[in-house]
């Protein structure tokens, strides 16, 4: 009897050690959201304007993909990413404000096609669970159509600016994981002529997109298991 409980606890199986999840290595994905914009057009000319201000909102879905890199140092995780979408936000407004001398209607509209961004990102890890927030610059395609006239007028536009954002991301396989991400997108004004025989007008771009995303983590270390005592 003496030696009963000994020999018994030895022979219960041991509970698996948790294990920490790696945040660390490159990483490859795919994304899908929508997107909200804001292009507002000013006045011609500030002395004698030809036409009013015009504020251009539009919307519309996003799909594309990303690639990055993270390192992490405890709960710390740091690295880059850039990502690129397509992108379907078009916007129009109609005015019936007639240009003088042109006989036309002030009928603008806004194309955005495609959108990318190169990033830093710095986040705290929680096991499965990454909060982050990202920094960096922004690079949109976009086509303005121009009806100071008869006909719409085409321009088309790069645009570049600051981004920056935030995002969770948890890991529901060894080495996949999914996120949730908001960016916020400012163009630097672009300088456009808008009518011929008027001066360039600054025109500014205002992005904002929420997505959705699965990564697959490759190349970095191995979950690392907790330090695991046996009870006596």
């Amino acid at each position: 009897m003496t030696f009963a409980a000994p020999v018994a606890a030895a022979n219960l199986p041991l509970k698996a050690p948790p294990v920490e999840t790696s945040w660390a290595g490159y990483y490859v994905g795919v994304h899908g959201g929508w997107g909200w914009a804001d292009t507002v057009i000013p006045n011609g000319d500030q002395s004698t304007p030809v036409f009013p201000q015009s504020d251009i909102p539009n919307s519309g879905p996003l799909a594309g993909g990303q690639i990055g890199a993270n390192w992490q140092y405890g709960n710390l995780v740091y690295g880059a990413e850039i990502d690129a979408s397509w992108v379907f936000l078009v916007g129009t407004l109609a005015t019936s404000q007639v240009i003088p001398g042109s006989g036309g209607l002030n009928n603008n509209a806004i194309d955005f096609r495609a959108l990318g961004t190169a990033t830093g990102r710095v986040g705290y890890a929680m096991n499965s669970w990454l909060f982050y927030a990202k920094g960096g610059a922004a690079w949109a395609s976009v086509r303005l159509n121009v009806q100071e006239d008869a006909d719409p007028v085409p321009v088309e536009r790069n645009l570049f600016g600051p981004t920056a954002g935030a995002g969770v991301e948890v890991a529901f396989l060894r080495n996949v994981s999914a996120k949730v991400e908001y960016d916020f997108n400012y163009f630097l004004p672009d300088s456009t002529v808008i009518v011929p025989t008027h001066d360039p007008v600054g025109i500014y771009h205002f992005v904002h997109v929420v997505k959705a995303g699965i990564n697959v983590r490759f190349g970095g270390e191995p979950p690392l298991p907790r330090q695991y005592t046996p009870a006596n």
